[in-house]
């Protein structure tokens, strides 16, 4: 999925909000995940205009989407993941060139966790630190594909990531998790950590965690 997450906004960051048809939300969840992750993008890049680079903040939250659909059974599946960015061009031709802004509350409500901005990390110290190091990997490795312009960004989520890497191995250790293992508990944090809300409010907020 790391690969895929850097094309997911491709062109459609052309903002064509002015179309005739009224839309709607797609019935099919991934697609439900692809039209409102257009529909973040666009807004996104409304608020910085045409011409503006949408900030690392604003790529978060815009995969966030791709991170909710793509949980299966309260664990992240890539696969899933992929296919919402994949079918994200084209429910942005479908729906942001409509009248994309009276679908943001029916965003919110299928997808009530990115519409959270102050999330509450977990209480235990484990959750806590696999579902931080896992987010803030991944979206470490997503910006880290715009060549270079987020890098005082993924210099930042390394810094997190490095920090808890340890404790993650240490955790690894004492609980006897080998590779298969240990690949599935990280998929687990990663779908939990989605759930916490707008990926850079969790990240914020694990930065400050002890």
């Amino acid at each position: 999925m790391r690969k895929a997450l850097v094309t997911l906004l491709g062109s459609a960051l052309a903002l064509a909000g002015c179309g005739k048809e009224t839309p709607t939300l797609p019935a099919e969840r991934l697609d439900q995940a692809a039209a409102c992750s257009a529909i973040q993008a666009a807004s996104e890049q409304e608020a910085v205009g045409a011409a503006g680079h949408l900030s690392a903040a604003a790529q978060e939250r815009v995969l966030h989407y791709a991170l909710l659909a793509g949980t299966r059974d309260g664990a992240f599946d890539d696969q899933v993941g992929n296919q919402v960015i994949q079918r994200t061009k084209a429910q942005f031709d479908r729906t942001v060139k409509g009248g994309w802004k009276t679908l943001r509350p029916a965003c919110a409500a299928a997808f009530p966790a990115a519409a959270q901005r102050t999330p509450t990390l977990p209480a235990k110290a484990d959750d806590r630190v696999l579902q931080c190091y896992v987010l803030a990997q991944l979206m470490r490795q997503a910006l880290g594909q715009y060549e270079g312009r987020y890098n005082e960004d993924t210099v930042t989520l390394g810094v997190l990531s490095d920090k808890l890497d340890l404790k993650v191995g240490a955790l690894a250790k004492r609980d006897g998790l080998k590779d298969e293992a240990l690949a599935a508990r990280k998929a687990q944090a990663l779908a939990a950590a989605a759930a916490l809300g707008q990926p850079p409010a969790v990240l914020e907020a694990c930065g400050k965690a002890r």
